[in-house]
C-alpha cells in the first residue's frame, strides 16, 4: 500500500493498524482525527522509500552473494581438486620412490651375493696357491738338502778314490752352479 492509501484508510477505519506491531497499540474507541499517536509510530516517506531502496539492494546483493557464492564454491571445489590430484600424484610418486629404491636394494643385495661368491673363489685360490707355494718351499728344501747331501758325498768321494782321473770329472760337478742360498 502507498502512504496516501494508509493514511485514508487510517482516517476512515479507527482499528486500521498498517504494521504489525501497531495492531495491540490500536485503540477500539479511538476517534477518526486522533492520529497524532499513530503518525509518532509510523515512520515517515522518505524512511519507506530508504527501506524499500535497501530490500531491493539486498535482493540484488543476495542475487549477487550467491552469484559470488557459486563462483566461492567453483572456487572451492577447484582447489580441492587439484588438491586430490596432488594427494594422487603424490601417493604415485611415493610409491614409484619406493618401487626403485626396493629396485636399488634388490641390485645392492644380487652384488653383495656374488661379491661373496668371488670373494670365495678367490679365498680358494689363495688357500690353493698358499699350498702350492708350501709344498714348494718343502719341496724346495727337500731338494736343497738332498744337494747338500750330494756334495758332501762326492767331496768323500774325491777325496778316497784312487783315481785322478775321476776326482777330475767330479770337481767339475762340482762347480756347477746350485741354488742353495749359500
Amino acid at each position: 500500500m502507498v502512504p496516501r492509501e494508509a493514511i485514508a484508510e487510517m482516517i476512515h477505519n479507527p482499528d486500521y493498524a498498517p504494521f504489525p506491531a501497531m495492531q495491540n497499540h490500536a485503540p477500539s474507541s479511538a476517534s477518526p482525527f486522533n492520529f497524532a499517536r499513530l503518525f509518532a509510530d509510523m515512520p515517515n516517506p522518505q524512511q519507506i522509500l530508504q527501506q524499500v531502496t535497501l530490500s531491493a539492494k539486498t535482493g540484488t546483493m543476495s542475487c549477487l552473494s550467491s552469484t559470488s557464492d557459486e563462483a566461492d564454491d567453483r572456487q572451492l571445489r577447484l582447489i580441492d581438486e587439484r588438491r586430490r590430484r596432488r594427494m594422487i600424484s603424490n601417493r604415485e610418486s611415493a610409491r614409484r620412490s619406493r618401487m626403485r629404491k626396493q629396485r636399488h636394494l634388490d641390485e645392492l643385495w644380487s652384488q653383495v651375493l656374488r661379491l661373496r661368491g668371488e670373494n670365495q673363489s678367490l679365498v680358494e685360490r689363495l688357500n690353493e696357491a698358499t699350498e702350492r707355494h708350501e709344498r714348494a718351499v718343502r719341496e724346495n728344501a727337500s731338494l736343497r738338502e738332498e744337494v747338500s747331501d750330494l756334495r758332501q758325498l762326492l767331496r768323500d768321494v774325491r777325496f778316497d778314490s784312487p783315481y785322478d782321473d775321476a776326482s777330475a770329472g767330479i770337481r767339475d760337478l762340482e762347480e756347477v752352479v746350485c741354488n742353495d742360498g749359500s
